[in-house]
């Protein structure tokens, strides 16, 4: 069995990661204009300049629009092929953790390890998104791992893949990939105490740059050129500096926001992380992945924590290596039997109670609800936690914490697997995008934006939508037309004083505002 279980890790994490990635439409924001930009690339032939509906994004450099544009080209544009190398990233990323994991540490942590981050939540929806995010952890975690392993082995050819990694990252998100990386790496070689010439001339420090240049510098320099230096210069500066001096869109951090985030994205097993903190250091020299997880881990806590802007994604580079720690903390549980049987049974016995009242509680959080109130059968789907937490107990009972936890993360990695087949569709079918779509269509009208709408119709359209910012002006255009618009509710006044009336009206899923169709006449 030993020898086997890199089969049930590969089994797991492709039907985990890939569950009905193509069963639910492009309708989150991000997620939107991620696709929508790499369909107009393509549909431009153009694979410098990103654009989202007809105008400069300047939010993320290309990578992930190369891998959308690439699966465009096959597949055509959907919602499978906006989401297919995300999902990619995600079982490559815990393949490489497992990897290096066994390879480091063992079969045992490297399985606890992907077990816990095929059982995140968090992880797993994270790759279910046609976002940068899965590209960017994947190639951090394979140049910190690859670093780390390099630094062991003493084999060059790692730390030119970890180069080449950072570089990749660094064209998925631009200088995030260069600063998060130069802390976990100075804080392991300062930790370590290698601070000599001839390690820095053993981990190739110039090649790795010259390499990183020829990655990266291509596509920098062709933007700056097209657009006349405008991109690098509102990226760097709005979506970097400013992002980190100040809010952006009100996504205000507070203390210890950041830790949260990572608590909620390692459940249930969070607990071992802080367990894992203390023998840890004690063995930061003897054990250098545990080490280099630490500075990965903290690296991203303290830079966050630092940012005025936080989102829960920032944290998705630190996921991989707190399982890592997660792993090592429970094999040495394992290995000295420390935990009384009374603990055992008693963590057992809450875990127990708590997921067998977690049907209940989300039956009436559903059913209260504006949204999705209807929809309470979806509560059921968490069915398993309690199963599982049964066969946790009798295990505890039997004070065997091995056999307890893996029945326990396996009713998890099933939730979530239910939840992508029969939870997220149901509830991303009510959008007002989806739900108006057929009406859009079969008007046979020019299709217009006016000001804000929801991004998810211009990939819906698969087009960009021209968009008005005044209502002379869409007056003026629409004249002697037949023209549908699409908008929203606070736009409506002026509207109507404009000609056109509503045909459609529905709120957003989880926001504040509310989606508008409009025509003008004559009639609809």
């Amino acid at each position: 069995m030993q020898d086997k279980k890199w089969l049930l890790i590969l089994l797991l994490s492709v039907v985990s990661l890939s569950a009905n990635f193509w069963g639910f439409p492009i309708y989150v924001l991000d997620e939107a204009k991620n696709a929508s930009c790499a369909m107009e690339m393509l549909q431009r032939g153009d694979w410098v300049v990103p654009t989202f509906n007809g105008e400069l994004r300047t939010d993320k450099p290309p990578l992930h629009y190369y891998f959308m544009m690439a699966s465009y080209s096959i597949f055509g544009v959907s919602p499978f092929s906006a989401r297919l190398f995300s999902v990619l990233m995600g079982i490559f990323t815990v393949w490489v953790v497992y990897f290096f994991t066994r390879r480091v540490e063992g079969e045992r942590i490297a399985f606890i390890t992907s077990l816990v981050l095929l059982c995140s939540l968090f992880f797993n929806i994270q790759n279910h998104l046609a976002v940068p995010d899965p590209y960017f952890n994947f190639f951090l975690t394979l140049a910190w791992l690859s670093f780390g392993y390099g630094h062991q082995t003493q084999r060059t050819l790692y730390f030119y893949i970890s180069y080449s990694a950072v570089a990749f990252a660094f064209m998925a998100k631009g200088p995030l990939a260069l600063a998060l990386s130069a802390m976990v790496f100075a804080g392991f070689i300062i930790i370590r105490g290698d601070m000599s010439w001839s390690f820095f001339s053993r981990i190739k420090i110039w090649q790795g740059l010259f390499l990183f240049l020829g990655i990266s510098a291509p596509w920098w320099i062709a933007v700056s050129i097209q657009t006349h230096g405008k991109w690098p210069s509102v990226f760097l500066l709005e979506h970097n500096v400013s992002r980190f001096l100040t809010p952006f869109e009100e996504h205000n951090s507070f203390v210890g926001m950041t830790v949260l985030f990572l608590m909620i994205a390692l459940l249930p097993l969070t607990r071992y992380l802080f367990k894992a903190l203390v023998p840890a250091w004690k063995e930061r020299i003897s054990r250098p992945m545990i080490l280099l997880s630490l500075t990965a881990v903290g690296s991203v806590v303290i830079f966050f924590s630092l940012s005025s802007t936080l989102l829960p994604n920032y944290i998705g580079p630190a996921v991989p290596f707190g399982a890592i720690l997660i792993g090592y903390a429970v094999d040495k549980q394992l290995k000295t039997s420390v935990l009384s049987k009374r603990s055992l049974r008693l963590s057992a016995v809450i875990a127990f109670a708590f997921t067998a009242a977690l049907p209940f509680i989300l039956h009436r959080a559903i059913a209260e609800d504006r949204w999705i109130s209807d929809l309470t059968e979806l509560a059921w789907l968490f069915i398993p936690l309690p199963i599982g937490a049964m066969v946790a107990l009798v295990f505890a009972f039997k004070n065997r914490l091995w056999h307890s936890l893996v029945p326990y993360l396996l009713s998890l990695w099933l939730v979530g697997v239910l939840f992508f087949y029969f939870g997220v569709p149901q509830i991303i079918a009510r959008n007002p995008v989806v739900n108006s779509m057929s009406m859009i269509q079969e008007s046979g009208r020019e299709v217009l934006g006016y000001f804000f709408f929801n991004s998810a119709y211009v990939f819906a359209m698969e087009r960009p939508l021209l968009t008005f910012y005044s209502p002379e002006a869409i007056q003026s255009y629409s004249a002697g037309k037949r023209v549908i618009v699409v908008t929203r509710k606070e736009y409506e006044a002026e509207l109507t004083a404009a000609g056109f009336r509503v045909v459609f009206e529905k709120p957003y899923l989880f926001e504040g505002s509310v989606a508008l169709v409009m025509v003008n006449e004559p009639g609809y």
